[in-house]
């Protein structure tokens, strides 16, 4: 084992801006003391270390860097999760208390034990469970600068806050997804918050957005994934491809109106796409029939000229009378679509150019 505590030292005090002469006055020590620390010429004794571990925010493991120390605390981590998925929470709170007592300050400690009894209080609704892994959470935010993982930051860690104040105080809970509603990543948890809080207005109001968001949302995704399969250029993934279409379009279907509206902009891209991929298989006759029907629909829709998903969607139970959609195929669905083919579709490296020809011709033929 290598003992890094000198370089440890001169890191912390440089992270937090620090000259040697002011971490010297912070801690009431010379100017020589600090310059000896870090130059490996004296170390501190234990309980100055233990000072500058609280001060720097880092374990004392951390801080004298022993290397077998990061190794302990995966393996901890690792154990944690293990026990946890086997559903066995009393060994898992028991290494989880006896990492905490020897790693109060590490994030990942804290972050792993504050999920383990998010866990607990989700399984057994358990709101002491819920408290504790609030506590823990906050306490991970303190240490947040020590996460090297991007899939956590403190909006997530807010999220996960919020969920267990949802099991003790429904609105202080509802205030901090609110405050964290980015994109609407929190529409249904916060609709089955105002459900539970009998607010069946505001449930509802959540539950529309949440559907209209994951809805354009889920429909995008499906069409770069369509273009995808077909790039493979194999049976298996075309096929795929098409019934993928094929689901989107079902879809559309039962979320829209009777009547034309925005959705049928999409309906009617989505019949382009199955015509592109009617192409891919040599089926130059369907090609056409998919082609035909989604220049109709394209061509009603510039009649009408509605972005109001409010008026074109089944399950709308918004108080607002109005949802004005936003998109890149722009007022008119017939030159949207076209642009779209051409500009973005056409630009996609390795497409079969003749076939994203032969579309655009037959699109403007008809």
């Amino acid at each position: 084992m290598k003992l890094r505590l000198h370089e440890n030292i001169k890191k912390l005090r440089k992270e937090k801006g620090l000259t040697q002469e002011r971490l010297a006055e912070i801690l009431d020590v010379s100017i020589g003391a600090v310059s000896k620390w870090e130059s490996a010429s004296n170390t501190p004794d234990i309980e100055t270390i233990a000072i500058l571990a609280d001060f720097f925010d880092v374990s004392i493991d951390a801080l004298l860097g022993y290397d077998i120390s990061s190794k302990k605390i995966k393996d901890i981590v690792e154990q944690i999760y293990a026990l946890s998925g086997m559903h066995k929470f009393d060994e898992a709170q028991a290494v989880s208390r006896d990492a905490l007592t020897r790693y109060p300050h590490d994030f990942l400690i804290c972050y792993t034990s504050a999920s383990l009894y998010q866990l607990m209080a989700l399984e057994k609704e358990d709101m002491k469970a819920a408290r504790q892994a609030i506590k823990l959470y906050e306490e991970a935010k303190d240490h947040l600068s020590q996460n090297d993982d991007p899939g956590i930051n403190e909006f997530t860690l807010n999220l996960n806050i919020a969920s267990c104040y949802a099991f003790f105080d429904e609105k202080k809970a509802i205030k901090i997804f609110k405050e964290n509603n980015f994109a609407g990543i929190s529409d249904a948890v916060m609709a089955f918050t105002y459900l539970k809080m009998g607010e069946t207005d505001e449930s509802l109001k959540c539950s529309t957005g949440g559907i209209i968001k994951n809805l354009f949302g889920l429909l995008n995704c499906a069409s770069y994934m369509m273009m995808a399969l077909t790039m493979r250029k194999d049976k298996k993934s075309t096929d795929s491809a098409f019934e993928l279409c094929e689901n989107s379009l079902a879809l559309i279907r039962m979320f829209k109106t009777k009547e034309t509206g925005y959705l049928s902009k999409f309906e009617a891209l989505f019949l382009v796409m199955k015509a592109y991929i009617y192409a891919i298989m040599g089926k130059e006759d369907l090609m056409e029939s998919y082609l035909k029907e989604g220049k109709i629909l394209a061509r009603q829709y510039d009649m009408s000229s509605s972005n109001n998903i409010a008026k074109d969607i089944k399950f709308y139970y918004d108080k607002k009378e109005s949802f004005i959609g936003f998109d890149s195929l722009g007022e008119s669905a017939v030159e949207g679509i076209r642009k779209t083919i051409n500009e973005n579709v056409k630009k996609i490296p390795n497409i079969d150019q003749k076939i994203v020809d032969h579309i655009l011709l037959k699109w403007d033929s008809l």
